[in-house]
């Protein structure tokens, strides 16, 4: 569930949600009165408001908004030390990222993808600034981010690094999924959230590879 970062800023198109039993816009002046009339609108049309029906509401706003509005809510359960400095583990899985990546060329995803990409690492609460990089680690990633030739995403103001795998977001967006498979074990799978591209992208390309 996203939410968003600043409830006092009005979002583009305004406080809105779309109840679609009754095919309705409900809109509203402001982030409490968008709850307010929401639970009258479902009142009045016999619409169970649910046990979740305000993160429903928020949520359904924020998959609407462009980046820099909303951030995905972070589970307790699931939480990382996300102030973690980059260890060698992460610089030799990064290095194999880069190893390939420069095998197969520097080709680099198109622009929809590295967009669509960006968009949800932007929302991600696991995008945050790396503290204290070792010198071989900033060389890695300056090396990194001169392999994208200049290019941006839309969301690039907001991108930072991964609290998983320590990646530069900004340039791990524009990696062929071949090459992101090459530095990223099956285990540090499971530690990214649910919602991340990172493994649905190599879960597709790991069963094409077995049965090809």
């Amino acid at each position: 569930m996203q939410r968003l970062l600043n409830t006092s800023e009005v979002p583009p198109d305004g406080f809105r949600f779309w109840q679609a039993e009754t095919r309705t816009w409900v809109r509203a002046p402001d982030y409490d009165g968008l709850f307010s009339l929401v639970r009258e609108h479902r009142k009045v049309n016999n619409i169970p408001l649910g046990a979740f029906w305000q993160a429903e509401v928020e949520d359904q706003l924020c998959q609407g908004l462009p980046a820099g509005f909303c951030k995905e809510e972070h589970p307790a359960a699931n939480r990382r030390n996300v102030f973690a400095r980059i260890d060698w583990g992460d610089v030799l899985r990064g290095t194999q990222t880069i190893a390939d990546w420069a095998v197969h060329g520097l080709k680099h995803v198109d622009q929809a993808l590295a967009d669509a990409r960006a968009d949800v690492c932007s929302r991600c609460y696991y995008n945050v600034q790396i503290a204290g990089l070792c010198g071989g680690c900033e060389h890695l990633q300056n090396l990194a981010a001169k392999f994208t030739f200049g290019r941006r995403t839309s969301s690039e103001p907001f991108l930072k690094a991964c609290a998983v795998c320590k990646c530069s977001l900004a340039v791990k967006v524009w990696v062929p999924v071949q090459s992101i498979s090459a530095g990223t074990p099956d285990y540090q799978l499971q530690q990214f959230p649910s919602f991340c591209w990172i493994p649905k992208e190599l879960s597709i390309f790991r069963r094409q590879e077995v049965t090809a």
